[in-house]
């Protein structure tokens, strides 16, 4: 997938769907969760944007599974990207 303009701050999203923990990723994840953030904001069909939400939900629970994330901070992440894919779908429906 090419590079999408623009970015989606992870701790904004944090913020607007009232997480109270501060999900805790080193660089290179946090860049990750910002651009699969990106990609479910600006896709431009709900194809797309359901695509890039279980893009997402793939990279949590790869991060989960190898344990690179502190005890609930994949939860807080899929919290996230669903807020995230929920207020896209809603953007995208008709009508």
């Amino acid at each position: 997938m090419g590079d999408i303009g623009g970015s989606v701050d992870v701790l904004a999203v944090v913020v607007k769907v009232n997480i109270v923990e501060e999900v805790v990723l080193d660089g290179k994840m946090k860049r990750e969760a910002d651009r699969l953030l990106a990609h479910i904001a600006q896709a431009d069909s709900m194809i797309i944007a359901v695509k890039a939400g279980a893009r997402a939900d793939g990279f949590v629970l790869g991060m989960e599974t190898v344990g690179a994330l502190r005890s609930g901070d994949a939860e807080n992440l899929y919290m996230i990207f669903e807020a995230a894919l929920e207020k896209r779908l809603k953007e995208l429906a008709p009508g």
